[in-house]
């Protein structure tokens, strides 16, 4: 916008009139009492004096004029501006302090007047060094300078700004002061370390991201002093996510999150690595040991039992660990090693935690190719159920199947259900191989009803498949189709289905038996299986785990195990299958401690279905049940 000024001339003409009013009345007077006669001099002179002082004085007056104009021009633009604006002398005094100090600092312009260098001491103690030289910068070379620093208020809160100095000479080239404009950056400071946040942190838990763990590990394997990478897996956290859901799921992380802070060093550093995963590097840990450790103090300290919102919960974990330098040299390298040895931790089973060795990196091979050709033979049907039969003890006689997964491989021909199983239900194939193994089992039973065998037939259900409300569909959809009663399939579960939520465990159950359905708990008194499970979970059978009975001819307290688990069973009115019998003496130890029923290789081995239907046409070798 163009500014319009007064015109000059009326200054001009005040001034010679002025003049020639002073002149005219000294020349009056000489003529009147000085001179006796009058000179034609006597008015050139004072004209030309007049024009000359006039113009002088008129040319002062008009500089004065434009120099207010400019002030005020500039004091109208300054004083309202949303910047902290200064001028201030070499002396440290202040010349000009816009209005804006008081919201900017806390400090009036008076203050600001009666204190010399006020600036100064209002910078933030750790950018004062940064100041300071600075000041000597524009101050001794002249240098103008822009560049963020904080400061602090009268009242103490923080404040980012922009110092945007210049010096200010005058007309010899001389400094003498200094003019600076400082514009409050603390918003846009308090955004950029937010965003900052966001694209280092994980938004659930606030812990470090992956993208944030990579470069702490980059940082630290540049350095001499070793550690360790410490991988953590959540065990059945999918199962929660699934049955209880997501937004559940976010607590149950959060609370682990919390627990896990609480019990790392301050020196480490703890990240979501994604989903339910975390890594913790671990620094100074010299020794294998020293990590080992500390990876039990965690997992002991995420085991503790969990209330979230109404819902106990256990939540248990997997640990793989990678050393620096021995197993990894950068960090892609140890963050995959030491997931690779959780992997064979979860794979092994026994142990929760594992210690990478070179072996684990052909295992991890090995499970790839495994999952690779699960694949494939669900999409050629190469899974198909063995039936092993569960006995009466005392007459013989099959009065239950049980039916386990078989591969029958086209190269490497039956393979072991340890060596599909496991990488099934970490890669959620079990579900589609479930799901096969369901209808194959329908198609069966009808066919052997129809055939007049009419046996019960128990399925193994994974955790997985217990939290999908689809296969239950399909089961009942399937049972119903077929025609024959629900208590036909009986359905087999282990506590790995409900540790994540019992209550929701027993409620999925009691619907279950509801339609119809018989429950057997499997691999009892293995794990965390208690007398409060067997309280609130509506079961009818308990199998007893093989690992009591291979030794229960010999060991006195496997026998008090099986004497007291046949009179809870009794108490409680359910049904006792010993697992895993394998010689006449155990069979006579069972049936001595009132033990009905078995399953084993001493009865059985597990065995296709034609060959099961072979021995199932065989006169007395079924008990009568209804279809």
């Amino acid at each position: 916008m163009e500014v319009r000024h007064r015109p000059d001339w009326p200054i001009y003409a005040r001034s010679l009139l002025l003049v020639a009013m002073v002149v005219s009345s000294a020349v009056l007077v000489q003529i009147l009492f000085i001179y006796e006669e009058f000179h034609p001099r006597f008015i050139l002179v004072p004209v030309v004096v007049t024009l000359i002082v006039g113009t002088l004085l008129g040319r002062v007056a008009v500089l004065r004029q434009r120099l207010r104009q400019k002030t005020l021009e500039f004091r109208a633009i300054v004083d309202i501006a949303q910047e902290f604006t200064y001028l201030r002398r070499v002396s440290g005094q202040y010349e000009y302090v816009s209005p804006s100090c008081l919201n900017f600092t806390g400090y009036t312009q008076q203050e600001f007047f009666s204190q010399p260098n006020l600036m100064d001491n209002l910078i933030h103690p750790d950018d004062r060094a940064r100041w300071t030289c600075h000041i000597h910068h524009i101050n001794d070379r002249g240098d103008a300078e822009s560049f963020d620093v904080r400061l602090l208020t009268k009242t103490g809160a923080v404040r980012w700004f922009t110092h945007i100095c210049a010096p200010v000479y005058d007309d010899h080239g001389h400094q003498i002061g200094v003019r600076s404009t400082n514009v409050d950056i603390t918003q846009r400071k308090a955004d950029q370390a937010r965003i900052e946040h966001m694209a280092h942190y994980d938004p659930l838990t606030d812990l470090p991201n992956r993208r944030l763990l990579e470069q702490e590990l980059s940082r630290r394997t540049m350095e001499p002093q070793s550690f360790a990478v410490l991988f953590l897996d959540l065990t059945r956290f999918k199962n929660v996510n699934d049955s209880l859901g997501h937004a559940f799921g976010d607590q149950l992380l959060q609370r682990i999150a919390q627990r896990l802070k609480n019990v790392c060093p301050t020196e480490a550093l703890l990240s979501r690595f994604g989903g339910d995963e975390f890594v913790l590097v671990l620094p100074q840990a010299a020794e294998a040991d020293t990590a080992l450790d500390f990876a039990r103090r965690m997992l002991n300290e995420i085991e503790r039992p969990l209330l979230i919102d109404s819902n106990e919960l256990r939540i248990s974990g997997t640990v793989g660990m990678a050393c620096y330098p021995a197993d990894g040299t950068d960090s892609m390298t140890l963050i995959r090693n030491a997931d690779t040895a959780m992997y064979r931790a979860k794979r092994l089973g026994q142990e929760k935690i594992a210690t990478y060795h070179t072996d684990y990196s052909r295992d991890a091979t090995h499970f790839i190719s495994i999952e690779s050709d699960i694949h494939r033979a669900l999409q050629h049907g190469e899974f198909l159920p063995h039936y092993q039969p569960m006995v009466d003890l005392h007459s013989g006689r099959i009065i239950a199947l049980e039916a386990l997964a078989r591969w029958h491989h086209p190269e490497h021909g039956l393979v072991s259900p340890d060596q599909f199983i496991p990488i099934a239900e970490e890669t959620g194939q079990i579900t589609e191989l479930g799901q096969q193994m369901l209808e194959h089992v329908l198609t069966d039973l009808d066919r052997w009803r129809l055939l007049g065998c009419v046996v019960p037939i128990a399925i193994n259900i994974s955790p997985r498949q217990f939290t999908d409300r689809e296969f239950w569909q399909r089961l009942r959809t399937g049972v119903t189709e077929s025609g024959f009663t629900p208590s036909l399939i009986q359905l087999e579960i282990t506590e790995q289905v409900f540790l994540g939520d019992i209550d929701a465990a027993a409620a999925r159950l009691q619907e279950l038996r509801a339609a119809g359905f018989s429950v057997a708990l499997d691999d009892f008194g293995t794990g965390y299986s208690s007398f409060n499970y067997l309280r609130r979970l509506p079961v009818d059978t308990l199998k007893l785990d093989r690992a009591f009975i291979t030794d229960v001819v010999q060991d006195p307290a496997s026998r008090a195990i099986l004497r007291a688990t046949v009179s809870l069973c009794d108490e409680l009115g359910l049904s006792l299958v010993a697992e895993g019998v394998e010689t006449d003496a155990q069979r006579a130890v069972l049936i001595s401690h009132h033990c009905r029923q078995a399953q084993g290789f001493l009865f059985h081995r597990p065995m296709p279905a034609a060959e099961i239907e072979a021995l199932l046409l065989t006169d007395g070798q079924v008990e009568d049940h209804p279809a």
